[in-house]
């Protein structure tokens, strides 16, 4: 794998590898480092009630059929 030199502090990184300013996930407006990886509270929030909501979901092979089952800890 061929290398280039960047601009910055003379680190090499790999052909193909483009560097861009980061955009919020949510409204695709400029990063702020202090909500990374979003620009705002109010993206950030939003994205959480979207998981708090299941409005996102972690795809699975396991059925939904509720069959997690809670076993009594023994108490000794």
């Amino acid at each position: 794998m061929t290398t280039k030199p960047s601009a910055s502090a003379g680190k090499a990184r790999p052909d193909g590898v483009r560097v861009t300013a980061a955009k919020c996930v949510r409204c695709k407006k400029p990063v702020v480092a202090r909500f990374r990886p979003f620009c705002s509270q109010r993206c950030s929030d939003l994205d959480l009630a979207g998981w708090l909501t299941s409005q996102y979901r972690i795809p699975t092979d396991e059925a939904p059929d509720g069959s997690e089952i809670d076993l009594p800890l023994d108490e000794d």
